[in-house]
């Protein structure tokens, strides 16, 4: 069978051509990129929660220090509170020692997971720690 006389020498260029291998080489490569931004957005996210976790527990340490809070347990109470909005499952445990309050603050790393991505994390818990003095 013979080609048509328009299409003779366009299927000769057509195999040879390269024109569109940079095309699938990016889309060979697209997923791996979309993986590692969604990698580096939810590592962010942890780093942003750690944050947020230090500054209720040295709030919480604060609010004891001068008062607002009189006991181990009601600095305990006020840190799982706000805790709450950064992780539904914190944990938390506050020490008054020779005038030093000492708060810990601890919640699972998946809950901080935004895309799921790091889910290697799965049984791990991030933990914050921080101390004040006691002020009187």
């Amino acid at each position: 069978m013979r080609c048509p006389h328009f299409l003779s020498g366009r299927s000769s260029r057509f195999a040879k051509s390269e024109d569109g291998a940079a095309t699938i080489e990016a889309v060979l490569w697209l997923p791996m990129f979309v993986m590692l931004v969604a990698l580096l957005a939810d590592v962010s996210m942890m780093f942003h929660g750690q944050t947020r976790l230090l500054r209720i527990a040295q709030d919480a340490n604060r609010n004891m220090s001068i008062g607002r809070l009189v006991t181990t347990t009601d600095t305990e109470n006020f840190v799982l509170a706000h805790a709450n909005e950064v992780s539904p499952n914190p944990l938390a445990a506050t020490t008054l020692t020779a005038g030093i309050i000492t708060t810990t603050v601890s919640v699972p790393l998946v809950d901080l997971d935004l895309f799921g991505v790091a889910g290697i994390f799965s049984g791990a818990r991030m933990t914050v720690r921080a101390e004040h003095l006691m002020e009187n």
